[in-house]
């Protein structure tokens, strides 16, 4: 073999190293920036959470029991758990496992003869995934998948339909003192969608309420923010205050106007009367079948207009 052969092959098995080495799945890799409010949990990890799950529920044939996959050392602090079910055990009894309670009358959508939910807690890689701006988490992102695993060679995501909200559970929050200041938030599971975070109010303490999978956190407002939220909420109170002081007063002025003008009414109507009553009172008689006032005596004697009496006169 020639020189030239050589140089040939040589460059022939580093390219060939070069393309394996790019093509290969390499581990995953946690990327702290991409932090939004619009941002859902990137589809690798999901995916690769699904794969580990699912190849813990290949060694385990019972339905209806929560396993708990292994994970890599480089994924530490999140927890992933899975559970197999029948179509018409999640129609009857739902699924209640983990911190999320999926409610009865649940069907899958498309509907799936056996389906797999898989359970994620993001633990201390949360605020690397999401963050919501004006606010922080405090509490892990818990979430869930609904997979279609009738058939094993072609297993896909699915969604759910129910009748009753989905309730999430962050037992480490009990105190109803923080009702006022925390509030819930859900990372939809699907990238098209728009609204891929949604914030809630928390109703009882340490429960959230979803419609769909996807994933679920609680936060609270940073401090700067809540002051704006107080300064905001004082101002609305003062114009609140204004606008009743001002229609409180008009509604006096307008009922001292309408007293007003009713004390002047009776007191015309008083004096009329009096009038009336200090008047010369007449004697009626009857003139057909009319009773009509007549007077005794005529006031003022009649005049001519015209010089023709004196005339008549002299």
């Amino acid at each position: 073999m020639n020189s030239k052969s050589l140089t040939c092959c040589l460059v022939l098995l580093l390219y060939t190293n070069l393309f394996s080495s790019t093509t290969t799945s390499s581990p995953i890799r946690i990327n702290s920036t991409t932090s939004v409010l619009n941002v859902t949990l990137p589809h690798s990890l999901s995916q690769s959470l699904e794969d580990l799950a699912l190849k813990t529920l290949a060694n385990q044939h019972h339905t209806g029991s929560l396993y708990r996959a292994v994970l890599p050392k480089n994924l530490s602090g999140i927890e992933v758990s899975i559970v197999r079910l029948t179509g018409k055990s999640l129609w009857n009894a739902g699924a209640r496992f983990s911190n999320v309670l999926i409610p009865a009358r649940s069907v899958s959508v498309p509907p799936a003869r056996r389906v797999a939910i898989v359970y994620q807690n993001l633990g201390n890689w949360s605020n690397h995934w999401y963050n919501v701006p004006g606010y922080r988490l405090i509490t892990s992102v818990l979430g869930f998948r609904v997979l279609d695993v009738s058939d094993q060679d072609n297993v896909k995501e699915i969604s759910l339909k129910m009748e009753n909200p989905v309730k999430i559970l962050f037992s480490d929050l009990s105190d109803e003192k923080m009702l006022s200041r925390v509030s819930c938030v859900s990372f939809k599971a699907q990238h098209e969608d728009k609204e891929a975070a949604r914030i809630s109010r928390m109703i009882l303490p340490g429960v959230c309420y979803g419609s769909s999978h996807g994933d679920y956190s609680v936060i609270e407002p940073l401090e700067k923010d809540k002051k704006v939220v107080l300064w905001r909420t004082r101002w609305w109170l003062l114009m609140l205050g204004l606008v009743l002081g001002f229609g409180v007063l008009w509604f006096l002025g307008f009922l001292c106007t309408v007293g007003l003008r009713i004390l002047r009414t009776k007191k015309i109507q008083v004096m009329m009367e009096r009038e009336a009553n200090d008047g010369e009172v007449f004697k009626s008689r009857w003139v057909g079948g009319s009773k009509m006032p007549s007077a005794t005596v005529t006031r003022t004697l009649p005049e001519s207009e015209s010089g023709f009496e004196n005339c008549y006169h002299g």
